[in-house]
């Protein structure tokens, strides 16, 4: 990284960060430190790989800036201990428009209502920072803000537009003008353990399709509604404090979905909760006090279901006007001022197993025309007696619901509006919506297209389409014809983490630019957000979502899904798809559709409707990153945030990626990034573990042992040195204290000594052919061939050539399914279970054979899966194959690449006579018998005498033996104890020769 100082004292740096930024040097990241001081600049364009450091830590670089903008970042940027002041009553601190920026203990402070932004497709992630005056606005774009103090924002704290993705975490926002937390326009970020305190207006609202999670946390004093949920959203609320609201506390309306667990309301100016406007709330466990009105209010076309939980201290615990519906179980009314839970006609309310207790009047009102239902209620300890049925015209009835004061219609007042819809954060940073995003020029987006690594194909199908749109713009300019519209509809087909939303961000950006599309944002979906359970609305849900995306990109993920069936009965993804249809037509001028996914079963989606393929203009191709790419990714994520790759970790890296199995699952790009979040987890456990403090190159420097347990070849094949040579030792003592097999313990011996030679040509720098894996264990029933492969798994892991060394048993049964595609599907799952270990097949010649003559070989397709398997997991499971000698013959001609597969065939020859004899008194000894020479002499003469049936059973054909003795013994014992009343412990032990039969 190219280093360069910043200082106004010193005569050797650079005098101004101006100069520091454009000075010439190598190519690549630079890092700039800046030394105390107070620094005056013009508007600042950062891009590339920059690092900009504060040399004296937090609070010891001021950068004051008058423009548009105090610094622009369009590259990989981190930002540490700067603080950023802009005073141009419309610009902003930091702007992001591309890339990724990083700032940590930085602080920003702006004259305007935007301080810090970021927009199309931008990342910006804000950790230990302070922001004033001036909002958070991230507008299609991601990113984390982690320890935020946002303080006195003139418009909004923190707002989240345009499908952005943020975390939000242990941050506070205070003293916002407008909203304290705006998510609005698709946008889907979580909010975990954050403050908000005293906003002007709302204090989280969630709006337009938007969808959010809040964590805990607390929002206080806001001036209308703490939190809102309205227009179509959706809030999933875990653990939240609501304190002091002016108005609501909780308010959803016009279709918002509110579930909130454990939600916890203290005070507010009116309603606790309301829901009205065909918006849903269900509340579980969840306390609400201290509401001057209403504590939990289904408004007109509301519903509200409340599980356990209390009310409490309100004017009125429930209240139901004329049009909701309320459901209560498990809940407790109590300490309310007038009513415990009012009904208007009309209304809906179900009790069950509720408490209504010390209300100052009625716990019950119902009025007449109310639909109610009680189960389990208990009402008592109230001022005044349930009102049931109470008639509106009746004075008596009208006066006593008035007294306990009547649940108030919400809509009957303006201010029955909580929170206004707030004006956006003003700016550059923060189009309106339905406008286009951040302007860049179509050189500076293909710019940004060419600075990504890799992906030429991509690229020149990009470029190639722009230069047609530029031409065809500059002929309609002339006045000439335009020519044949080319469609703009494209597929983006590849593995995961290749950048087809990145390059699709970028396109719709490009096609903005062009003038193509009005606006350019990027709406991203996937099949839940288009596909309904209910038949009809699959349609208005597809709909919906593109109604949002008018005017720029639409990008549905994993788009083949739609074309597959889930379960039976209607194809809902079927209903998508011809619904998608016609909107590219009905607006194939106002929406650009970019459907992604794997490449083959893209293929097939196309083929889903016959009018699809006509509406894609052509198919863009993401190949898979080479290892070389990969590592440049895995270094630039390391630039970008002030780390960097020393040169054996590269060479480790490459090593990883070129050996990596590329399977259409493989990761890309996330699979770099999973490697390279593991190694900064790795190097903080390793300079933790270290007697001295680490060093500034310590800290920046990644090294290979940064990479162990993260690049290794996972459940493969390894070279390590062994585990534990007493737990070796002690298995191949257990090996060859079997019975016999003296040519079998040979072979595995060998087997072992050339692994062994194998690991030491290794660590010697010479070449080494890969160890033999699979086997073949031939030979008869009973001849041991399960429990060799059981120890050889244990020896495998014991040297640390298997990372688990488990045996996984199975039989064509276990393999083969009974209709097509579930065999490949059962055979993958057993292969699985064996992942790092052996694969035992029992009798595996039966999967070449058709079973029950039906015509259907189901098990040539386990056969043929398994080829498959072994050579796509080659290094991760070790096969043996076992059955008679001649019939595994049969099986492994069943694939012609079967037989290649398997390296060695080990013969496990029948037993000899003597070695049964053998066998037979170590099982008898094991189950706590003894053999005395004449009952083993018995046992010899009845292995000769039925030689054939013991050849062709071996040990097995023993233990019957054995199972045999042992009945004719306990009927021995138990004649001889009714005869003499007792039995010897030598008795009870013995077998004789009588009990061999």
């Amino acid at each position: 990284m190219f280093s360069v100082f910043v200082s106004q004292t010193d005569p050797r740096a650079f005098q101004t960060i101006l100069a520091a930024l454009e000075a010439p040097g190598p190519p690549g990241p630079r890092h700039l430190t800046i030394a105390p001081g107070h620094y005056r600049t013009g508007p600042l364009r950062c891009w590339g790989t920059v690092v900009i450091t504060a040399l004296n830590g937090p609070g010891s670089v001021v950068i004051d800036g008058s423009g548009d903008y105090d610094l622009r970042a369009e590259g990989h940027i981190t930002l540490q201990g700067l603080v950023l002041r802009n005073w141009h009553e419309q610009g902003s601190a930091l702007q992001v428009s591309s890339g990724t920026v990083v700032a940590r203990d930085c602080e920003f402070v702006s004259s305007s209502t935007s301080a810090v932004s970021a927009w199309g497709g931008s990342e910006l992630f804000l950790h230990n920072c302070t922001v004033r005056d001036g909002a958070v606005v991230y507008s299609d774009s991601a990113g984390m803000i982690e320890n935020l103090d946002a303080v006195g924002s003139r418009a909004c704290g923190i707002a989240l537009r345009n499908g952005s993705k943020v975390s939000v975490r242990n941050s506070r926002v205070q003293g916002a003008a407008e909203h304290g937390i705006w998510v609005t326009t698709g946008s889907q970020p979580l909010i975990q353990q954050c403050l908000v305190e005293g906003s002007g207006q709302g204090g989280i609202v969630v709006e337009s399709r938007s969808r959010v999670a809040v964590h805990g946390g607390a929002i206080e004093r806001s001036v209308q509604g703490s939190l809102v949920v309205r227009d179509h959203a959706h809030a999933t609320v875990e653990g939240l404090r609501i304190g002091g609201s002016q108005q609501d506390a909780v308010w959803c309306t016009t279709g918002g979905e509110l579930a909130a667990t454990g939600l916890d309301v203290q005070g507010a100016g009116r309603y606790g909760v309301l829901v009205d406007e065909h918006a849903a709330a269900r509340l579980t466990g969840s306390r609400i006090s201290g509401a001057e009105d209403v504590g939990v209010t289904a408004g007109p076309s509301g519903e509200v279901v409340l599980t356990g939980g209390t009310v409490t201290g309100c004017q009125v615990g429930a209240g139901v006007p004329t049009g909701g519906r309320m459901a209560l179980e498990g809940a407790r009314f109590a300490d309310n001022a007038d009513v415990g839970v009012a009904v208007d006609p009309g209304a809906e309310l179900a009790l069950r197993g509720c408490e209504i207790t010390g209300t100052g009047g009625p716990g019950l009102v119902t009025m007449l025309g109310a639909k109610v239902t009680t189960q389990d209620l208990r009402s008592h300890g109230n001022g005044a007696e349930d009102m049931i049925g109470v008639e509106p015209d009746r004075e008596a009835g009208a006066e006593a619901v008035a007294s306990v004061g009547r649940t108030p219609d919400p809509r009957a007042t303006p201010a029955s509006r909580p929170v206004a819809a707030p004006t956006a954060p003003g700016g550059p940073s923060t189009p309106q919506a339905g406008s286009r995003p951040e302007t860049a020029s179509v050189d500076e987006l293909l710019a940004e297209l060419e600075a990504m690594i890799g992906l030429a194909g991509v690229k020149q199908e990009i470029r190639r389409l722009v230069m047609f749109l530029r031409v065809a713009e500059q002929r309609r300019a002339a006045g000439l014809p335009e020519g044949p519209v080319m469609g703009r509809h494209v597929v983006f087909s590849g593995s995961p983490g290749t950048g087809k939303t990145t390059v699709a961000r970028i396109y719709g950006r490009l096609l903005a630019a062009l003038g193509v599309v009005t606006a350019g944002h990027f709406v991203e979906v996937a099949r839940a957000d288009l596909v309904s359970k209910a038949l009809g609305g699959t349609t208005q849900k597809t709909t919906e979502v593109f109604e949002r995306a008018r005017g720029g990109v639409l990008f549905i993920d994993e788009a083949y899904t739609l074309a597959r069936r889930f379960g039976s009965g209607s194809d809902f993804g079927q209903e998508a798809i011809d619904t998608l249809v016609k909107l590219m037509e009905d607006h194939r001028d106002e929406v650009v559709v970019v459907f992604a996914g794997y490449s083959a079963e893209m293929r097939e989606f196309l083929a889903a409707n016959p009018g699809l393929q006509s509406r894609v203009s052509r198919t863009v191709e993401f190949e898979d990153y080479g290892p070389d790419e990969l590592v440049a990714i895995v270094a630039g994520m390391a630039e970008q945030y002030g780390f960097r790759l020393a040169e054996p970790t590269r060479d480790a890296l490459t090593a990883h990626f070129r050996a990596a199995r590329r399977t259409e699952t493989f990761g890309n790009g996330r699979e770099a990034r999973r490697v390279f979040e593991a190694a900064l987890e790795q190097q903080a456990l390793r300079l933790a573990g270290q007697d001295s403090p680490p060093s500034a190159q310590d800290l920046v420097e990644l090294l290979p042992q940064d990479l162990e347990g993260i690049v290794e070849r996972g459940l493969g094949v390894r070279f390590d040195e062994a585990k534990d040579s007493g737990q070796l030792q002690e298995i191949l003592d257990r090996l060859g204290a079997m019975v016999g097999m003296a040519g079998i313990k040979t072979r595995i011996s060998d087997l072992l000594d050339l692994i062994v030679t194998t690991r030491r040509r290794e660590e010697a720098g010479l070449r080494a052919d890969p160890v033999p894996s699979h086997l073949v264990f031939a030979g008869p029933p009973g001849t041991g061939k399960t429990t060799v492969a059981r120890l050889y798994g244990s020896l495998l892991a014991a040297l640390g050539v298997l990372a688990r060394g488990q045996v996984v048993e199975v039989s064509r049964a276990d393999l083969v399914g009974q209709y097509v595609g579930s065999t490949a599907i059962r055979t993958a799952e057993a292969f699985e279970r064996a992942r790092g270990g052996v694969l035992f097949i029992d009798e595996a010649y039966t999967l070449a054979r058709p079973a029950g003559g039906t015509g259907h070989d189901f098990g040539q397709e386990a056969i043929d899966t398994l080829v498959k398997l072994m050579e796509d997991h080659r290094d991760e499971v070790v096969v043996i194959a076992a059955g008679y000698t001649e019939e595994i013959a049969t099986f492994l001609s069943a694939n012609p690449g079967l037989a290649s597969r398997f390296s060695q065939t080990i013969e496990f020859p029948e037993y000899e006579v003597a070695d049964l004899v053998t066998i037979l008194a170590r099982q008898a000894e094991d189950s706590g018998f003894h053999l005395a020479e004449p009952a083993l002499a018995a046992a010899r003469a009845r292995i000769l005498t039925e030689r054939d049936r013991f050849a062709l059973g071996n040990a097995r054909e023993v233990r019957k033996l054995l199972d045999a003795a042992k009945t004719s013994h306990a009927r021995r014992i138990a004649l001889l104890e009714r005869e003499e009343g007792h039995v010897t412990l030598d008795e009870l032990r013995l077998l004789l020769p009588e009990d061999l039969g």
